[in-house]
C-alpha cells in the first residue's frame, strides 16, 4: 500500500476531488496548510508589507491506495492540480506498512 500526499492550491481543490472521484478513489482526506516553496524571498517578512504573510495557503490531499494503483491516481490527481504556473505544488508518495479499517477490524490491502 501507499499513500499519496499532495499539496495543492486551494482553487483546485474542487476539480482534485472529481478527478479523484472519477478514478473512483473511495475517500481522501484534505486538510488546509500554509507553508513555503522556493518563490518566497529566504528573508520572509522583508519582501511583504506588514498586512501581508510571508506563507502560502494549500491544500494538503491524502490518498491511501494499493500498490497497483498509486501510478494512475497520482498522475491524475497532479495534472487536476495543475495550473501551469510555479507554486502549484509537489505530489508525494510513502509506503503504508499496515491498515486497519475500525468498524470491521479488516487489515491490508482490503481496507483500501
Amino acid at each position: 500500500m501507499k499513500m499519496i500526499v499532495a499539496y495543492i492550491r486551494p482553487v483546485k481543490q474542487d476539480e482534485v476531488v472529481e478527478r479523484l472521484r472519477r478514478m473512483g478513489v473511495p475517500g481522501a482526506s484534505m486538510h488546509p496548510v500554509e507553508g513555503f516553496g522556493r518563490e518566497a524571498e529566504p528573508s520572509g517578512q522583508d519582501s511583504y508589507g506588514p498586512q501581508v504573510t510571508p506563507y502560502a495557503e494549500m491544500v494538503r490531499v491524502e490518498v491511501v491506495c494499493a500498490d497497483a494503483r498509486v501510478e494512475d491516481w497520482t498522475r491524475a490527481l497532479a495534472e487536476a492540480a495543475q495550473t501551469g504556473r510555479r507554486g502549484d505544488g509537489k505530489v508525494f508518495v510513502l509506503p503504508v506498512a499496515d491498515a486497519v479499517d475500525i468498524r470491521t477490524l479488516q487489515t491490508g490491502d482490503t481496507v483500501v
